[in-house]
């Protein structure tokens, strides 16, 4: 039986993914901090399933997941793992700023080195990193977080390029505001803002990444609004893309 692993798997996004690739056939290695919630995602999913209770944004919860995977094939690697953090960047608390670059930088860059190699050796397998259409623009008052998604979708393209013809692609899937529990975590309402004012179903947003792994697709931008955005955002000048968004993002006085 195939091996999918997905971080942050416990609610929102990674739980939609486990359902999916369960259904899908795969056996399941489910990671993060929340052991009660990921045993109730694998209990939901009436699959194989392995546990690893951890915080990607330590060295040690990285690497015990990891070592937990030690030599065994891994077909499918979802980095979902991430959080995002909201305000003008010089008040956010800086340790809360690191550990957002830890878990959503690092910890994605660890997992991709640690199973890559053996994807190639074998000449299968995908990797999908779940970014953000915040990758395609600066974002203000989401600073950190869009530079980390950005990372994410360079990181993403470039190694999809390097993988062609390999049997092994790695797709980028950046959805807009989904309705997972991330707006509830940022600590702040943004509920007045444009950007998060509407959310979207995540259901549809894990499908359609998964169909693009499917197709070795490099990017995915699921709903025609989000790509019409984000294909603008492309185009537009970055000082100009940046103070669009700003306008957008902007906390109410």
């Amino acid at each position: 039986m195939s091996l999918a692993v997905i971080t942050g798997a416990s609610s929102g996004l990674g739980a939609i993914f486990a359902d999916q690739l369960a259904k899908r056939g795969h056996s399941l290695v489910l990671a993060g901090r929340d052991e009660a919630r990921l045993k109730a995602v694998a209990q939901h999913v009436g699959q194989q399933a392995d546990v690893v209770v951890g915080d990607l944004g330590t060295k040690k919860g990285t690497d015990a997941l990891i070592a937990h995977l030690g030599n065994r094939d891994v077909d499918v690697l979802v980095n979902n793992a991430g959080f995002g953090t909201y305000g003008p960047f010089a008040e956010i608390d800086t340790e809360r700023e690191q550990e957002l670059v830890a878990v959503n930088v690092d910890a994605l860059v660890r997992l991709t080195h640690a199973v890559l190699p053996q994807m190639l050796q074998r000449g299968r397998g995908g990797i999908l990193n779940v970014a953000s259409t915040i990758a395609f623009q600066p974002g203000p008052y989401q600073a950190t977080y869009g530079a980390s998604k950005a990372f994410v979708l360079s990181l993403s393209q470039a190694l999809w390029a390097e993988t062609r013809k390999s049997g092994v692609t790695v797709t980028a899937l950046c959805p807009g505001p989904t309705r997972t529990g991330f707006v509830d975590a940022l600590g702040s309402d943004v509920s007045h803002t444009a950007i998060y004012r509407r959310l979207a179903d995540p259901e549809p947003v894990v499908a359609a990444g998964l169909k693009g792994l499917d197709r070795g697709r490099p990017v995915v931008v699921p709903g025609l609004r989000n790509r019409l955005t984000s294909a603008f955002s492309h185009l537009s000048p970055g000082s100009m893309s940046a103070r669009v968004t700003g306008r957008m993002l902007r906390p109410a006085k």
